[in-house]
């Protein structure tokens, strides 16, 4: 097959929206991605933007395995306020996962716009570690040029080529389905309805201690114990959704609704989070203990979200 011959490579571009409402960078770069893919290697780019553009249910199971038809490639457009964005975060855990179920991660392409000083090797966000892993591209002076300057046309010439090299490399080697991992799920989802049973537990005891030291106008520093120790739980909790995540994938069996995770717990975090930016907002002395609370909360959110993803979990092949 030539490369005029070849299907569209889907892409799906993954952004925090508030983002592009002040750089305005989607535009020009998907423009030019697209020109210079087929410009200069023949390949036409079909990508989407949000999750109105693509049924999520296909595209959180990418069919990349059939890849002379069709090939899925996640772009993360990638700033510090990416990490902190609930849907971000579900996407790239889903399509990375899915991609190591698979054995393409190379599919995974991650843009960093702005924040590269955020991705270091001993972050310990799991977002971030993915992104430092795949070994992002960084457009930083690019964008700054601007979309007619020669830094942007070489910088996204060359990340369309990279990528175009990727489709095509997955489009030799991806022929048939790796078989189903012998994992036992319901041991798993065992293991992990105790997950959440434990960090709810830890929710509600740095609440409870939180909300009795604000009664007592305690200072701040008498904070900070419990909000690590929520930062703690709520990272290992993310990192033990995003595992049972990946095994889900990989044994090919949908372990359906959790029952176990109550409804007024996953909205109970969401009011935190917004109290949390208020307390900061607000006291400046509150910002050092509330940064570490926040963080707790972000990743927890970030793991329930996984969890409800679950429900609606179509295995491919099935």
């Amino acid at each position: 097959m030539t490369s005029s011959d070849a299907p569209p490579i889907r892409c799906f571009l993954s952004y925090a929206r508030k983002d592009d409402v002040v750089m305005d960078f989607v535009d020009p770069f998907i423009q030019s991605l697209r020109q210079y893919a087929y410009a200069d290697r023949g390949r036409e780019l079909e990508i989407f933007l949000d999750r109105t553009s693509i049924g999520w249910g296909d595209l959180a199971q990418p069919v990349i395995r059939s890849a002379v038809r069709s090939a899925t490639v996640f772009i993360p457009v990638v700033t510090r306020r990416y990490f902190d964005r609930p849907y971000c975060r579900e996407e790239l855990f889903i399509f990375y996962n899915q991609a190591v179920v698979d054995d393409a991660r190379s599919l995974l392409l991650p843009v960093v716009l702005l924040g590269d000083n955020h991705l270091t090797e001993d972050n310990p966000d799991l977002a971030v570690q993915i992104i430092v892993e795949r070994q992002h591209r960084v457009l930083r002076e690019a964008w700054l040029e601007g979309a007619s300057s020669p830094a942007w046309r070489r910088t996204v010439l060359a990340l369309a080529g990279e990528l175009v090299d990727r489709v095509e490399e997955a489009e030799r080697s991806l022929v048939s389905a790796p078989p189903a991992a012998d994992v036992d799920v319901s041991a798993e989802r065992a293991r992990f309805c105790q997950d959440i049973a434990d960090v709810s537990d830890a929710t509600a005891s740095v609440t409870t201690e939180f909300t009795a030291l604000v009664e007592v106008g305690a200072d701040a520093r008498r904070y900070l114990p419990g909000a690590a120790r929520l930062r703690d739980a709520g990272r290992r909790f993310e990192r033990r959704a995003f595992e049972v995540d990946r095994l889900i994938r990989a044994a090919g069996n949908a372990p359906g609704p959790f029952v176990e995770l109550d409804d007024g717990f996953v909205e109970g975090v969401e009011a935190l989070l917004v109290s949390t930016r208020r307390m900061e907002a607000a006291d400046v002395s509150m910002r050092r203990a509330m940064v570490p609370f926040r963080e707790g909360l972000t990743a927890l959110r970030s793991g329930l979200r996984l969890v409800e993803s679950w429900e609606e979990l179509t295995i491919p092949g099935q």
